[in-house]
C-alpha cells in the first residue's frame, strides 16, 4: 500500500514547568541536546524519512521563534520537506489547532496529519509508518503500550476511590495521526466548548471519530524531568549565558542602528 500524503504537526510551545521545577530560571527541554543533537531536533528529523510527507509545522512559544530554529539545527536549510514554525497558544490544544489552522492555508493537497510531541526524540520511522497505516483502517490512530502499574483513581484529597481494569488501560504515545480535515473540524468545534482535552484522540473521538491503537515502543519515552537528560545541568548553564550574550549583542546592534538613523550628515565645505 503506497504511503497516503500526510501533513506533521510538532508541538514545542509548552513551558516545561515540570522540567524547571525545581529553578527559578529555565529553559525548554527541547532546546538542550542528547548525544549532539537537540531533542527537539531529533523529534522532527525522522518526519523527513517517511514518503509522501508534504510539510511539518513546529509550534513554539511567543517569542522564542528564533530560540526554535537554533534547536532545529541544519534541518530548515532541507529541501526535502518544507518546516514552518508557528506561534503556540496558552496550551496544548491550541496550539495543535494553530498548527491546523495554519495547514488549512497552505495550498497542499493531504489526507492525514501526524501530531507528535517536541518532546519524544526517539521516535522511530517504523513506528511512525505503523501509526500511519493503523489510521488509515480507523480515521485515527495512536501508538499504545499496555498498563504495567496498577490503576487506581483518586479524589482531590489524594484519597483511592476507584481500582481500574489494567487488562482495559493502555498508555498511549506520540504520534497521533488523523484523518485530514476531519481532525481540524473536531479541533475547530472543542475550541469553542469549555472542555479540557488532555489529547487529540479525546477531541476526536469527542466528535464522534474511530481512533485505533498500535503497539508503541518502550523507547518511545517523552522528556519530562531534569535527569531524563544526563548533563542538563551544564546545558542549561551554558545555553542562559549564550542567551544573554546574544541578547545582549542585539541591544548593542539595535542602539547602533538607532544612532545611525538619528545621525546628522556633516556639511561640507
Amino acid at each position: 500500500m503506497a504511503i497516503p500524503s500526510h501533513a506533521v504537526i510538532v508541538t514545542a510551545a509548552g513551558s516545561s514547568d515540570r522540567f524547571n521545577e525545581n529553578r527559578e530560571l529555565g529553559v525548554k527541554k527541547e532546546y538542550l541536546a542528547l548525544d549532539e543533537h537537540t531533542v527537539l531536533y531529533r523529534s522532527v528529523r525522522p518526519f523527513l524519512g517517511i514518503p509522501n510527507c508534504r510539510a511539518i509545522i513546529v509550534t513554539h512559544p511567543e517569542g522564542m521563534e528564533d530560540q526554535c530554529a537554533v534547536a532545529l539545527e541544519d534541518l530548515l536549510e532541507q529541501n526535502l520537506v518544507p518546516i514552518i514554525l508557528a506561534k503556540g497558544g496558552k496550551n496544548r490544544q491550541e496550539s495543535v489547532l494553530n498548527g491546523l489552522e495554519l495547514l488549512s492555508t497552505l495550498s497542499l493537497s493531504i489526507e492525514y496529519v501526524a501530531i507528535h510531541d517536541g518532546a519524544r526524540p526517539y521516535v522511530s520511522e517504523e513506528l511512525i509508518i505503523t501509526t500511519l497505516a493503523t489510521a488509515t483502517v480507523f480515521g485515527g490512530a495512536v501508538p499504545a503500550l499496555p498498563a504495567t502499574d496498577a490503576i487506581k483513581t483518586i479524589d482531590e484529597h489524594g484519597r483511592i476511590v476507584g481500582h481500574g481494569d489494567r487488562k482495559q488501560t493502555v498508555g498511549v504515545q506520540t504520534p497521533q495521526i488523523f484523518r485530514y480535515p476531519e481532525i481540524l473540524e473536531a479541533h475547530r468545534r472543542a475550541a469553542g466548548t469549555t472542555n479540557t482535552y488532555i489529547d487529540d484522540t479525546e477531541i476526536f473521538t469527542d466528535y464522534n471519530q474511530r481512533v485505533g491503537i498500535c503497539e508503541g515502543e518502550r523507547t518511545n519515552i517523552k522528556i519530562t524531568y531534569l535527569s531524563d537528560i544526563p548533563d542538563a545541568e551544564n546545558q542549561i548553564e551554558r545555553y542562559l549565558s549564550d542567551l544573554e550574550e546574544g541578547r545582549r549583542q542585539a541591544r548593542i546592534h539595535e542602539a547602533f542602528g538607532q544612532a545611525l538613523s538619528q545621525a546628522k550628515p556633516g556639511r561640507m565645505g
